[in-house]
């Protein structure tokens, strides 16, 4: 190959991942190592702290850059695309580092925290490898890497890291202008890990709630948050007076089960009451309207 077409095809395998290239994959689109090493001394590559990694040094740096180059050094022959449209990828990021790269939490990442099928060691350290099940719900596809869910991540903190707080601050974050996490599966994942939280082992939502109290979400916080997805619902909205009635019956049940305010409990029956009898419509209208109570969220 002429070096135009050499140089041509590193860029193209590079395009696909963040303008990063392995040994193997070079090697398997025939270009021989002596062509990277060529490319390093004259700038063009630049070596990562994973073996066989490079990257491209026109290309501008992410602060996600060391974590990729990490996870394609999991498996450094096959291109990043591939692996993350297998049915079930062959490694994905969790804990700390899922949550870095979900953008929730504060927590330093490294060792990353890489679920694979079967038992792996990392050669440096800088790879913690984890052998165990993944449901095909927790896992998601973040900015081309494979990810845990935020909900299976703030578990995986609340577990791994032993600290409640670190979990909080990431369910803080998750919540922070946010309305799709996916509470009723959180608390699933949280059943087995309840006693953790003070709770009966099994009790979820008990555990969720205690979370959310140590993340600072309050009642009020919930509510507006429930509501919010309600009206923006696209369906028709039948039984808008029972599912109020459970709302202010979930709210009770929230009071008793933590240690919320009956101010604050207080404070959101009167902002559901006046929505007891009103139709989908009436609801969409009020969601539109500047003076519409909204709650917030401590912090934001």
């Amino acid at each position: 190959m002429t070096p135009a077409s050499i140089a041509q095809r590193i860029a193209d395998i590079a395009s696909s991942q963040w303008g990063m290239i392995t040994t193997a994959q070079a090697r398997g689109n025939g270009v021989a190592r002596a062509n990277l090493a060529h490319r390093i001394r004259t700038g063009e590559l630049e070596r990562t702290d994973h073996y066989g990694v490079y990257r491209l040094a026109a290309v501008p740096s992410s602060p996600l850059d060391d974590l990729r180059a990490a996870w394609l050094s999991t498996n450094p022959a096959v291109l990043a695309p591939e692996r993350t449209a297998a049915l079930r990828p062959d490694a994905i990021i969790a804990s700390a580092a899922a949550a870095m790269v979900h953008g929730i939490g504060d927590v330093y990442p490294a060792p990353y925290r890489i679920i694979v099928p079967g038992r792996r060691q990392s050669a440096k350290g800088a790879i913690n490898y984890s052998w165990r099940a993944l449901d095909s719900r927790d896992v998601e596809v973040v900015n081309g890497l494979p990810v845990t869910t935020r909900e299976r991540t703030i578990v995986d903190l609340l577990v791994g890291e032993g600290d409640v707080s670190i979990a909080a601050d990431a369910l803080s974050d998750a919540l922070r202008g946010q309305y799709d996490l996916d509470e009723t599966r959180l608390a699933e994942l949280l059943a087995p890990n309840a006693e953790r939280l003070g709770r009966v082992q099994g009790d979820g939502l008990g555990a969720l709630a205690h979370l959310m109290v140590v993340a600072e979400v309050d009642a009020v916080s919930e509510a507006s948050r429930a509501l919010d997805r309600l009206v923006g619902s696209k369906t028709p909205l039948p039984g808008m007076e029972a599912f109020l009635i459970r709302s202010m019956e979930h709210l009770a049940g929230l009071a008793a089960r933590t240690s919320v305010s009956p101010a604050i409990l207080a404070s959101a029956q009167t902002n559901l009451n006046p929505l007891k009898d009103s139709d989908s419509a009436a609801l969409q209208r009020r969601s539109q309207s500047p003076d519409r109570y909204r709650g917030g969220h401590h912090g934001s």
